[in-house]
């Protein structure tokens, strides 16, 4: 910065001193130099004002102008009159005051101009390159923030996979699958209704551990439709005539998804921990479907053992993984007690 001014000063004392030999032959650089090193100070110490206006006001602006020229014309005269002739450089031939304070008022003048631009557009980088300072920082920070969003996103998966490697390494999906088809064909002689529930009980079984394996962590609703009609059916034979449901699908099926045993898990908890015996509060399983969205609502009454349980919580925390790596940002799932009822809703739009 130091070496750039200097420039532009030279620049300019030899603009002056060629512009100045047109008229005067005689002059010199130095004479040239030494005329301009006053206008030259007063450039620094009116920029050095200018910040201070910064600190101390409009008011301090204008005065510090009228006590800059006052000081400077002071020293500038007798810098050209008594210094500069000691040391041989003569500025100018006559000694009038007059004359003398016209032109110092017009330099200064220029010269505080020239320290006002010079000033603004200072600040007007400073301005520009703190702002696109801040941008880059803005940008940064965002940019960190989406990794760290990918990351917990792909910690969240890899979570739900160990979940998921657990489960399949307790349970032996083919040893379950044979063991139940042999009793199957057991029952066959005996009993093809008991049988069949078993059939039904190994087809929800496979659908269960099938569901582990869906990398895309969706399914289609009319399959997870299918089983749900499964489990309710196996807990038919379970309950008897001493249970009461309520079951509607509405709607059309139209290719929407679902995170697979969304529906299941909540009606198999129903079942676990509601009373199924009151006729005024059956166990009530409703489900909308709608080309862009899918809402499903289960209300069942709380057994009075199970009012201060909250194990079932488990699979909704899990379900709501499942629902945060597929459909983040695209579902709503809200549950809530009221009274002696659990009442659990889900929409996921698409």
């Amino acid at each position: 910065m130091i070496l750039l001014h200097t420039t532009a000063w030279l620049m300019y004392s030899i603009f002056l001193f060629a512009a100045a030999r047109l008229t005067k032959p005689d002059i010199t650089i130095i004479g040239v130099i030494s005329y301009s090193l006053p206008f030259c100070i007063t450039f620094y110490i009116s920029i050095y004002c200018l910040h201070l206006y910064k600190e101390k006001g409009v008011l301090w602006s204008i005065a510090s102008f009228f006590i800059v020229f006052i000081v400077m014309g002071s020293v500038g005269y007798g810098y050209i009159f008594f210094l500069l002739p000691s040391a041989g450089i003569v500025v100018y031939t006559s000694t009038k005051f007059k004359p003398f304070i016209q032109e110092a008022l017009l330099g200064y003048v220029r010269f505080f101009a020239y320290a006002l631009l010079y000033f603004y557009i200072r600040q007007s980088f400073k301005k520009e390159q703190a702002l696109r300072l801040l941008q880059q920082e803005k940008s940064q920070k965002e940019l960190e923030n989406a990794i760290l969003k990918h990351q917990e996103f792909k910690a969240q998966q890899e979570k739900l996979q160990f979940e998921h490697a657990f489960l399949r390494s307790q349970i032996n999906p083919h040893f379950l699958h044979n063991t139940l088809n042999t009793l199957f064909s057991e029952a066959m002689d005996y009993s093809p209704e008991l049988a069949e529930n078993i059939l039904k009980l190994s087809s929800i079984m496979r659908y269960s551990l099938e569901a582990l394996e869906f990398e895309s962590g969706k399914v289609l609703v009319k399959k997870e439709l299918e089983h749900l009609q499964t489990l309710i059916d196996i807990n038919n034979l379970r309950f008897g005539k001493s249970k009461t449901i309520e079951y509607h699908v509405e709607g059309e099926l139209d290719g929407q998804m679902v995170p697979p045993l969304s529906f299941i898990t909540i009606v198999e908890n129903a079942f676990k921990y509601g009373d199924l015996k009151d006729p005024e509060n059956p166990l009530t399983i409703r489900v909308a479907l709608e080309k862009e969205e899918v809402y499903f609502y289960c209300r069942n009454k709380i057994k009075k053992s199970n009012m201060q349980f909250s194990s079932s919580h488990i699979g909704i925390t899990n379900l709501e993984k499942r629902l945060d790596v597929a459909f983040k940002n695209k579902y709503e799932m809200k549950n809530r007690k009221e009274d002696n009822l659990y009442i659990f809703e889900l929409t996921v739009k698409y």
